[in-house]
Parts: structure tokens; sequence; C-alpha cells
């Protein structure tokens, strides 16, 4: 039992370094999620500019430009739409904030993907 219990804590030891780097290799910012998020706030400067930014249309918006590079419900679309939902600011975390057009959230994003 003693073997166990040791066995259990030897797994729940804290990251090292190599965890950690691999990690943010996983998570940066690749060239294809630029040019996606630059993408959707171009979309979002250009259709319905003033109507007020919600949570469901940034997803909606990650989850179509993948699914238009990719192909829709592929593996490749799914990892593009979780690293642009990564690097997209959130809408209603921690709090919902005061509200914010679609011209705004567009205008982040290409700032944020440095387009």
């Amino acid at each position: 039992m003693r073997d166990r219990i040791r066995g259990t804590a030897a797994l729940a030891a804290p990251p090292n370094e190599a965890d950690e780097a691999l990690q943010r290799a996983r998570t940066a910012m690749t060239t294809e999620t630029r040019t996606l998020m630059a993408g959707i706030g171009r979309a979002l400067c250009a259709v319905n500019p003033t109507l007020v930014m919600r949570e469901v249309t940034r997803l909606a918006y990650a989850g179509r430009a993948a699914a238009d590079l990719h192909g829709l419900g592929t593996p490749r679309a799914v990892a593009a739409t979780g690293l642009l939902l990564r690097h997209m600011p959130r809408l209603d975390w921690p709090e919902p904030a005061a509200a914010v057009t679609r011209a705004e959230y567009g205008m982040r994003l290409i700032r944020k993907a440095g387009a």
C-alpha cells in the first residue's frame, strides 16, 4: 500500500522546465492562427460593425474560420479552433465587461495578430 502512495506522490510532482516549454510551444500563436485571427477581425469590422459583440459570436467565428481552412470537423480544424479561442480575448470572463462593438473587437484581434 505504501508503494502505491509513494508512486502517486511521484506522479503529482510539480512540472519541470521542459514541461513548461512544451506547453508554451503547444499554445504559441502560429502564423496560421495570426492569419485566421486577422481575417476574423476584418470580417467583424466589415459585417454589422455597430452591433454588440457577444461570446457566442466569438465562438462561431473561430469555428467557422478553422472549418473553412481545414474542413468541417477534421482534427486539424478542431486544433486550429482551439488555438484561435486560446488567443482571442473572451468577452464574458472573469466578469461581463462593458459592451464592445464588433468593430472594436475586430480591431483588437487585428492588433493582436500583428496585421
